[in-house]
């Protein structure tokens, strides 16, 4: 492991940004946002990038940033548009119609400062020794950052751009020419009489030169002595331009797009031109930026385009799904469901005529190269085509050896035929169906039938005698490489040999195992050898050590793009051909650690969701403070975003110390991560990232939630708060308990009394009742004496025996505490009479029938009816009960 880290890293010290072989116009990768994906104005007018790799642009909106994907938006005050930009003294100059700058507060926010108004626009910003220089259209207005002080130095021309070369401030002025400019004014250098003709639109340096661009693609170069012309094939109007490298500069044209151009003897050659059809969406380049890795970013008249050249992995045709290539001499030819492509006469692929449709495969056989249509059979002279052979569609051919025989996969079967003379004469239908691919194998000198999509065997044919003879193998599959044919069973891989299929013994081969392997592709020396599997792209390669390494993410941004059942990989100059459902694509194999240059995981945004939404927070990259720091209790979650690129290779984890010690599972979709009810403590969030699955590389961010005494007080609140609801509750418990308890005592009492009330009744009424029976006998007595005083004795004692029942009945009950109930009852029911009140206080103690009518000495009967007209002076529905009202009132 050490010393494949130790070849990683020397591979990496020596590896440069290289331009690939001029055989090839690479199509790029093109990312493209309207503005509805940067929710800003249309138009960006200027580019700049900082040493964090965030990318600035100027436009009509404001102040636009793109943090590692994450679009943020900082309007002026005004809500004027910008023009022009410039990164000093971590400041964000700015221009369009006033002059100003953005500055960073404690917390990572831009606030904007207004410098002054201008009358115009500024086009361009340079810095340079505390000094900031703004060019508007015949003014440079001149800020110094120390004394805060403007001065303004006014022209009676106009002025152009302005660039920053040998420690000086360049510009043109169309009525002296080139000149340098400080606090002091404009200083000429050299005349330059074409300004006054032309409109000057660019100035740079490139490879230690000045180069001058005017609007109508005229390009000059300035070294300090002399100006001097380059020729450019075609003439192109440009807004901008830039320099790429030693050898590149990129023309931002009006009209057609970003045109890259290439710098040889003083003559400048146009390549292939990146436009609408590319995925920019729109010709007009207004503005254009390298970023830290590489890449091209280009302010359009409508949207931004991002131009990926960060990637190894280029497209070289995009015309259609690719099926076949081949690559023999100078020229090479792709087959594809559209027809087939070659790139003979210039570095640009084109369609060679009369093979549109489907071109299945490509062979270069002794008699010449073939191309397989759903037509027939057409032979390949460079960029021409001759159809011979059209009895059916043929998907693949191979010739044995240098023999005339041949064996056609065609759509009516798999065909032997004999070629006599330009003629191709059927033999035999072999019976093999489902379009087979074909392989010959130069060394056991036979032709092997695979991968039908009615048939999963291995057929080996062999032409002897004028007889063909097909062969069932065990074999599932057939991988030929440039160092001979492999044999796969499903699992593991084989070669021929004297008749038997043996394991194969090459030992980065070995490496490959497993089920699902549909194609493979070797380096001549076999170091190197790709394959798919699951429909993954994989590289497996050998070191100097004789150890090896598989690279499983290098190539998995193309996983996707792969045909499935045509899986088509090519190995030819140290170069990895891919064919893809959209064309082809080279991967450079020398340079496959390249990607280890790309710098530490970025932490892009971190979130703040505070308990007052209103406080809510978002910090971007780079942030003011390398340590976040956040009190207790004042936010419930932490966010935390990684980079948004898009970038198949690399894989993601991360963990929070101490919060949780083990490692998250390598990911390369998950790109944030979200922490809630962070306790007090010191924290560490460690990210780290890998690509290709072993160069590890590093980022944590210290996040500190302070507030251990408001922790413990807020804890110890709580408890305070428990034990107090507590106490409460158990006071509560205790007291339902008494009142219950109270509840039950006087019900218990009450009744006790009354039992006691009634036994009290009883017991005097049988008094009553023995004395009564006593006034009884004497009454009847003196009746029996008929005469007038002893008639009316006897009423009179009629009279007491009544009065004596109802008045102790009454008495009895009232005195006995019914005081409350008697007013309350009597109060709320108005028509109760003294009788009806006696009857109710009877029902209260539980008196039956026989008991009221004895007590009130009235009948049964007579109770029956006195209880029925107090049910309708107490207004009792039918169903109520009239002894539990009265008991519940």
């Amino acid at each position: 492991m050490n010393l494949r880290k130790y070849v990683s890293l020397v591979l990496l010290l020596f590896v440069v940004h290289t331009v690939y072989s001029n055989s090839y116009n690479y199509i790029p990768k093109v990312t493209s946002y309207d503005k509805n994906d940067y929710q800003a104005g249309r138009q960006n007018w200027d580019i700049k990038v900082d040493k964090n790799n965030v990318i600035y642009f100027a436009n009509n909106s404001g102040l636009l940033r793109n943090i590692y994907g994450h679009w943020i938006l900082n309007q002026l005050p005004s809500q004027k548009p910008l023009k022009a930009i410039c990164l000093y003294q971590d400041k964000i100059w700015c221009g369009g119609n006033e002059i100003g700058y953005f500055e960073s507060d404690k917390d990572g926010e831009l606030h904007y400062h207004h410098l002054a108004d201008i009358n115009g626009n500024v086009w361009s910003i340079e810095a340079l020794d505390n000094h900031i220089y703004f060019q508007s259209n015949n003014t440079i207005t001149i800020y110094n950052t120390q004394t805060k002080s403007i001065l303004n130095y006014t022209f009676n021309r106009s002025v152009s751009v302005l660039t920053k070369w040998r420690g000086k401030i360049w510009t043109i002025n169309t009525e002296k020419g080139l000149g340098s400019v400080n606090s002091d004014g404009f200083s000429l250098v050299a005349p330059f009489p074409l300004a006054k003709d032309k409109e000057v639109r660019v100035i740079f340096e490139h490879q230690q030169k000045l180069y001058i661009v005017t609007l109508e693609g005229e390009i000059f170069t300035y070294d300090q002595k002399v100006f001097q012309k380059l020729a450019l094939p075609q003439m192109i109007d440009c807004f901008s331009a830039i320099s790429l490298d030693n050898k590149h500069i990129y023309l931002g044209s009006i009209l057609e797009g970003v045109v890259p151009v290439v710098e040889q003897n003083n003559h400048l050659k146009i390549q292939r031109k990146i436009q609408q059809q590319d995925g920019l969406l729109d010709n007009t380049v207004l503005a254009m930026a390298i970023d830290q890795n590489g890449n091209l970013w280009a302010g359009l008249d409508y949207g931004i385009a991002k131009i990926d050249h960060g990637s190894l992995l280029k497209t070289i045709i995009n015309k259609g799904a690719t099926y076949d290539i081949l690559i023999h001499k100078d020229a090479t030819y792709i087959a594809t469901n559209k027809g087939l492509f070659t790139n003979t006469q210039s570095n640009n692929f084109k369609p060679i005529n009369n093979t549109e449709g489907q071109v299945w495969a490509l062979k270069n056989t002794s008699s010449g190269i073939y191309a397989c249509h759903n037509k027939g059979l057409m032979k390949i002279h460079g960029d021409k085509s001759e159809l011979i052979y059209d009895e059916a569609g043929i998907m693949d051919l191979e010739q044995l050896g240098n023999t005339p025989h041949y064996i056609l996969s065609a759509y009516t079967g798999t065909l032997w035929v004999e070629k006599r003379g330009d003629k191709f004469h059927f033999r035999q239908n072999l019976g093999l169906w489902g379009n087979p691919k074909l392989d010959y194998d130069s060394i056991n000198h036979c032709i092997w039938i695979h991968d039908g999509s009615s048939d999963k065997q291995v057929y080996r044919v062999e032409i002897n005698n004028n007889e063909c003879k097909v062969i069932k193998t065990p074999m599932r599959s057939v991988f030929p490489t440039q160092r001979g044919i492999l044999f796969y069973d499903g699992k593991s891989l084989f070669e021929y040999h004297q008749s038997s299929f043996i394991p194969t013994d090459k030992r980065i081969i070995k490496n490959i195992t497993g089920s699902n392997i549909t194609t493979i592709a070797s380096s001549p020396n076999n170091d190197i050898a790709v394959y798919v599997q699951n429909r993954e792209l994989k590289m497996v390669e050998e070191l100097a050590d004789g150890s090896t390494v598989v690279h499983d993410k290098l190539l998995s941004e193309v996983n996707n793009d792969i045909l499935t059942q045509f899986e088509c990989l090519k190995i030819d100059h140290n170069k990895l051909f891919i064919a893809t459902q959209r064309g082809v694509k080279i991967f450079p194999l020398d340079q496959k650690n390249r990607h280890q240059l790309i710098k530490n995981p970025v932490i892009a945004k971190i979130e703040i969701d505070h308990t007052d939404s209103k406080k809510n927070r978002a910090y971007y990259y780079p942030y003011t403070n390398k340590t976040l720091q956040l009190n207790s209790g004042s936010f419930r979650n932490i966010t935390l975003t990684f980079s948004s690129s898009k970038d198949h290779h690399v894989e993601y984890r991360f963990r929070l110390l101490p919060y949780t010690k083990k490692w998250s599972e390598w990911s390369t979709t998950q790109k944030h991560v979200a922490y809630g009810n962070l306790k007090p403590n010191n924290y560490n969030f460690e990210l780290q990232c890998r690509y290709n699955g072993t160069i590890e590389k590093e980022t944590t961010l210290p996040i500190v939630i302070d507030g251990f005494d408001f922790y413990y007080i807020r804890i110890v609140m709580i408890l305070v708060l428990l034990i107090f609801i507590t106490l409460i509750s158990l006071q509560y418990i205790k007291h339902k308990r008494l009142t219950r308890q109270h509840q039950e005592y006087k019900k218990r009492t009450t009744e006790a009394q009354v039992v006691t009330q009634k036994e009290q009744l009883l017991e005097f009424t049988e008094v009553i009742k023995n004395k009564n029976t006593f006034m009884v006998d004497l009454r009847n007595a003196l009746i029996k004496m008929k005469n007038s005083s002893a008639t009316q004795w006897a009423n009179k004692i009629d009279t007491e025996i009544n009065r004596e029942k109802k008045e102790f009945a009454f008495h009895k009950i009232f005195a006995d505490g019914h005081h409350d109930f008697i007013q309350r009852i009597s109060s709320e029911f108005t028509n109760l009479t003294p009788y009806d009140i006696r009857l109710i206080l009877f029902i209260r103690i539980n008196a039956n029938t026989n008991e009221i009518a004895q007590f009130l000495n009235i009948s049964p009967n007579s109770v029956d009816t006195a209880r029925y007209r107090l049910r309708k002076k107490l207004n009792l529905e039918h169903a109520q009960n009239l002894y539990k009202f009265i008991r519940e009132y």
